[in-house]
């Protein structure tokens, strides 16, 4: 991975014939600063990156609102953060979507003045970007 000096955007870095993130996705908050990360997603995250879980079994385990967890899911799939791994039928009337986890470790360094979040996916991509405050933090 290059570095990247205060004023360069985040970079991307992807295996060959691998579609690339966009590293202004990975940002912990997006342009209404809505947080893409918050408690809720992270759980879900560590969640299915020790196992295979369908939507329902990661909100009533991890005590995340099923609703948001939906949500939650959906985002995290947009960024390719997990992924489908199939569905369950077993015990239920019809079949549930499993999901899972495509971050094989990430790593938050501190230095320089500021705080960088890397992300290395099970693909081979390798994403890189600076950690930003929410636009309203601070604010009265």
């Amino acid at each position: 991975m290059g570095s990247v000096a205060d004023h360069v955007p985040p970079t991307v870095e992807s295996a060959p014939d691998r579609p690339a993130l966009l590293a202004e996705e990975l940002l912990l908050y997006d342009k209404e600063g809505k947080s893409l990360l918050d408690d809720h997603a992270l759980r879900i995250l560590i969640a299915l990156h020790q196992e295979s879980l369908t939507a329902q079994d990661v909100a009533a385990r991890y005590r995340v609102p099923i609703a948001a967890c939906y949500r939650r899911i959906r985002r995290l799939v947009a960024l390719g953060l997990i992924s489908e791994a199939g569905f369950v039928t077993e015990g239920r009337r019809r079949p549930a979507r499993l999901y899972k986890s495509e971050v094989d470790r990430f790593t938050i360094v501190y230095g320089n003045g500021q705080m960088r979040l890397r992300l290395s996916l099970r693909n081979g991509v390798e994403a890189s970007t600076v950690v930003r405050v929410p636009p309203d933090f601070g604010a009265s």
